[in-house]
């Protein structure tokens, strides 16, 4: 009976750390997400609506919009909403099909179980041309840079997480 209870909970432990959009570790800890080959809901991005988006190799087709993690940047980690864990910034891409992609910073987290959570979108230009380029968070204060292709010109945003408002605001 031992052999059967033990082998069971193995197998429950196994199947849980394969689950996509879980973690494979400790459970909340937003490190152990697999965020380019998961499923879980992404705030708006771009014209693309917050929406359910299940990534596969960092890109998804959902509809007419098309989503994938921006080439040049990667996964950041800091503690932005100031609860004393990390939470995921990413870059993310969204466009209709055959068109311009729009390019938005989302802030993410983890849920107590380990599943991806959306906190919200941090900054998501007006135009495909306004991008974000590049992000450093300190005291939880995120700034991030931002180019226009359409003039050359760069500039730095500053934005903090309210929990009044549950959502990011800019400041400064």
């Amino acid at each position: 009976m031992r052999v059967k209870w033990v082998t069971g909970v193995l197998a429950a432990v196994c199947a849980a750390a394969l689950l996509p959009g879980t973690a494979a570790g400790a459970a909340g800890d937003v490190r152990d997400v697999e965020w380019r080959d998961s499923r879980y809901a992404v705030p708006p991005v771009g014209g693309c609506p917050a929406q359910e988006v299940p990534f596969a190799d960092g890109a998804a087709v959902v509809g007419d919009s098309v989503y994938r993690f921006t080439p040049r940047e990667h996964v950041r980690y800091a503690d932005v909403t100031g609860e004393g864990v990390e939470d995921a910034l990413l870059f993310l891409d969204c466009g209709p099909r055959n068109s311009e992609y729009s390019t938005a910073l989302v802030g993410m987290t983890t849920a107590p179980d380990g599943s991806p959570r959306p906190l919200g979108t941090v900054v998501n230009p007006e135009v495909w041309t306004t991008v974000p380029t590049g992000v450093v968070v300190r005291n939880e204060l995120i700034s991030v840079g931002l180019e226009s292709w359409d003039t050359g010109r760069t500039w730095t945003e500053h934005y903090r997480w309210a929990a009044s408002a549950a959502a990011f605001v800019r400041v400064g």
